[in-house]
């Protein structure tokens, strides 16, 4: 009966590595088609065709960047899950990494008509003992949603808030029941929630018809 268990569970570890293996496999094989598809876009940019045309055009290219993305975001969640994505955790500023990712993405948002509203003391702020590579890429995958599927709400909260020592982001896009919405953000939602855990923080999320609201906090 022991022996049974143990046989158990070493086909489940091994079918666990081979799942991993082939998604590792997969994203990077994935790749070359995908390049080959963007050259080919880019040619036909440069030849005189239709209004209708040119729309498809920008279509075909949104999607081959969804792609990809989605690939980085499986791929990133196979390597945070079978531990081989690095994590060093160190006392960290959290309103400085806050400050410094809004700036990153300033001029994405800029670029969609979306009105910043943000709220980043900077004279005060709060520690956690998170890993700053892992945070970052927390707040990418929320404002990477905002302009994926609440770009219309033409709208971002983001706020530092130093009296419950939370990061709140919120967006007045079609909320997280709308199925597009739910379609793509669900693997970088997976994987930051994932980080957030091993962290020893959560995401409270609140959502309706009328926007998103996150806020980050301690677990």
């Amino acid at each position: 009966m022991i022996q049974q268990l143990e046989d158990s569970r070493e086909r489940a570890y091994e079918e666990e590595l081979l799942r991993h293996r082939l998604i590792v496999n997969l994203s990077h094989d994935l790749r070359t088609p995908l390049t080959i598809l963007r050259g080919h876009v880019t040619k036909l940019n440069k030849e005189s065709m239709s209004l209708e045309g040119q729309n498809s055009l920008t279509e075909i290219n949104h999607t081959i960047t969804r792609v990809g993305d989605l690939m980085d975001d499986l791929l990133t969640y196979t390597l945070l899950t079978s531990g081989k994505h690095p994590f060093g955790p160190v006392s960290t500023d959290i309103g400085r990494l806050v400050r410094a990712s809004v700036a990153a993405w300033y001029p994405v948002f800029e670029e969609k008509e979306i009105q910043l509203d943000v709220d980043l003391p900077a004279d005060e702020t709060f520690y956690w003992e998170a890993d700053p590579t892992w945070m970052t890429r927390v707040l990418d995958n929320l404002f990477q949603n905002i302009i994926r599927h609440a770009a219309e709400g033409k709208y971002a909260n983001i706020v530092v808030d130093l009296e419950t020592e939370q990061i709140i982001v919120a967006d007045r896009g079609p909320g997280m029941d709308n199925s597009s919405y739910e379609r793509g953000a669900g693997i970088g939602l997976s994987t930051s929630n994932y980080m957030l855990k091993k962290m020893k923080l959560k995401a409270d999320f609140t959502s309706n018809e009328n926007g998103t609201r996150v806020a980050i906090g301690r677990a």
